[in-house]
């Protein structure tokens, strides 16, 4: 436990705090770019899924990042504590800073007088800021460049603006439909891919 708390310190410190700040002036610069008051439940979920869950991609898509230093590759294969659980770590502490952002930018367009299902809503564009993330690591860990980590996920989100006829459960957005059971597809394939990315990286490793 005192070595995972460490782990997270250093990313946290070194790492981490950067995409963190990008992530949380993303949100907070929302009022310029997208309305965030007094919507109605399509206008909402709009919001969420449509400009609040890119923050997914910030925030998970960076956990193989510090590998990309020959020094602090070394120095992890050096050590006793294995690669794999210094990722976790990375993306355990990743994945509570996104659970907390968009937390409190649910919360921010409910007091901004927004009528919406605050939990389910909240829920979904968790899920899909998680499959959005996940895509990335698997690009990353696959390709070992983080431009593909980033570019396939961007890529895929664009591709949904073309409607829901070929996606089907894996349409990003979905609730501005009013329908929740694509967020259940999503979240579920976010893990796979997760696991996926993690598992291909020790395999090149």
């Amino acid at each position: 436990m005192e070595t995972c708390v460490e782990i997270g310190k250093v990313n946290l410190k070194y790492h981490l705090s950067r995409h963190l700040l990008i992530a949380a002036a993303f949100l907070v610069m929302s009022p310029l770019l997208i309305s965030v008051r007094n919507l109605e439940p399509a206008q909402t979920a709009q919001s969420l899924e449509m400009y609040a869950a890119l923050i997914g991609i910030i925030l998970l898509v960076p956990i193989f990042l510090p590998d990309q230093d020959k020094n602090i590759r070394d120095l992890t294969a050096a050590k006793y504590t294995p690669a794999l659980k210094v990722q976790m770590v990375r993306l355990a502490e990743s994945f509570i800073f996104l659970v907390l952002l968009l937390g409190a930018f649910t919360l921010y367009l409910k007091t901004g007088g927004c009528e919406f299902p605050v939990l389910e809503m909240y829920a979904g564009v968790l899920s899909e800021a998680f499959f959005l993330g996940g895509l990335g690591i698997a690009a990353y860990g696959l390709s070992d460049n983080v431009i593909i980590g980033y570019m396939i996920p961007i890529v895929y989100y664009a591709t949904n603006f073309s409607g829901d006829k070929y996606l089907k459960n894996f349409y990003l957005f979905s609730m501005m439909q009013d329908r929740y059971e694509p967020k259940i597809w999503l979240a579920c394939a976010g893990v796979v891919l997760i696991c996926a990315g993690l598992g291909v990286r020790q395999i090149k490793r």
